[in-house]
């Protein structure tokens, strides 16, 4: 009788977890942290076509980027009046519509930004902030990228600054520095700024194409073999997630071994300081990091904004490091625009501009 009770007491323990376990399983299952398969994020036209994100320089392009010699005014190389939707597959903030996306507006002059006159208004103190997808704002709205947060910054400062405008130049002339230069020098300069800051992104430097990725590590795919069990899946698939990121590349040792770019990059940024010298604009370079694998020591990337600064530093060029801000950060997913893209969301296009305040302000670039 008791070897029957202590069976059925085993019996009944063995049935309880077994029903625990699948209670917990399909508690996971159904309100878990998702494991992967997000669509890729595109483009959607007013005629519903969808367009790879990953296209976003020949989509937002006038059919190629020019120095916009053959164009009857100032303005930037990117379709005017464009008005399009980027859509996410479940994005996680709050800025993103029921649909999962934000709108995209260009002005008439081709600028994600508000409308603006081509000749300076008396008094307004006017800043082209120049630079790639970071400046242009992928993966946010257009008054949470840094220009337009740099803007608000500016004009709550006061004083010379009240009327500030910052034009968001992202993307103008081509996505780095060896395009910026003629677009500065053949557009730019003639809307009259006051100053223009350029917005550096590290994959400036890469020699070959994704030599400097934004993503520093290769993501492991959840264990298709452990589909049975999500909870033990996501455990392992975690598990492997932290041994891919301990694993620190050196960038700055890849850009050394292809310099060409880089180089080239160098000349650029050279051109710009001097074709602001010569109209007596205010030049600076602020540097935007890769926010991935930030709490690693090494930060994979330290090397590349040691190369900058000290390119900058040797040129005579003004510039501000922004990275310490973000550097030792141990979720650098709270930063991304979304799991599939880590341009920076709201909170990190906010932190760069911050920063470029601070320093343009303890530099003196700004009127008192």
């Amino acid at each position: 009788m008791a070897r029957r009770s202590f069976t059925t007491r085993i019996a009944l323990l063995l049935a309880t977890t077994a029903v625990a376990l699948l209670l917990a399983e399909g508690l996971f299952r159904a309100f878990g942290p998702r494991l992967g398969g997000y669509g890729p994020p595109v483009f959607l036209t007013p005629t519903g076509l969808k367009v790879p994100m990953a296209e976003i320089v020949h989509f937002l392009g006038t059919g190629g980027f020019d120095s916009g010699s053959s164009r009857s005014h100032p303005s930037n190389t990117l379709k005017p009046s464009l008005h399009v939707r980027e859509q996410y597959d479940h994005p996680r903030w709050a800025y993103f519509d029921a649909d999962g996306c934000i709108d995209v507006h260009h002005n008439s002059l081709g600028f994600r930004d508000e409308e603006f006159p081509i000749a300076k208004p008396a008094g307004e103190f006017r800043v082209l902030a120049i630079g790639d997808s970071f400046t242009w704002g992928n993966g946010v709205r257009a008054e949470d990228a840094w220009p337009a947060v740099l803007e608000d910054e500016l004009r709550a400062r006061g004083g010379a600054t009240a009327s500030a405008q910052v034009v968001n130049c992202g993307f103008a002339g081509g996505y780095d520095a060896t395009g910026y230069a003629p677009w500065l020098r053949s557009d730019g300069l003639l809307l009259d700024p006051d100053l223009v800051v350029v917005g550096f992104c590290l994959n400036d430097m890469e020699g070959r194409t994704n030599d400097v990725p934004m993503l520093s590590y290769a993501a492991p795919e959840p264990a298709d073999g452990l589909a049975w069990c999500r909870i033990l899946q996501y455990a392992m698939w975690t598990k492997a997630c932290r041994a891919a990121r301990r694993d620190a590349k050196d960038f700055a040792a890849v850009v050394r071994q292809h310099p060409k770019r880089w180089n080239a990059t160098q000349a650029a940024l050279r051109d710009m300081k001097a074709a602001c010298a010569e109209k007596g604009v205010g030049f600076a370079v602020a540097i935007f990091p890769m926010l991935s694998q930030l709490d690693v020591e090494p930060w994979p990337y330290a090397g590349l904004v040691t190369m900058v600064r000290d390119f900058c530093r040797e040129a005579g060029i003004r510039c501000v490091d922004t990275s310490p801000e973000f550097v030792g950060r141990t979720d650098e997913l709270d930063l991304w625009a979304h799991v599939t893209d880590q341009h920076p969301n709201d909170v990190g296009q906010r932190m760069l501009a911050e920063q470029v305040f601070r320093f343009l302000v303890g530099e003196g670039l700004l009127p008192k």
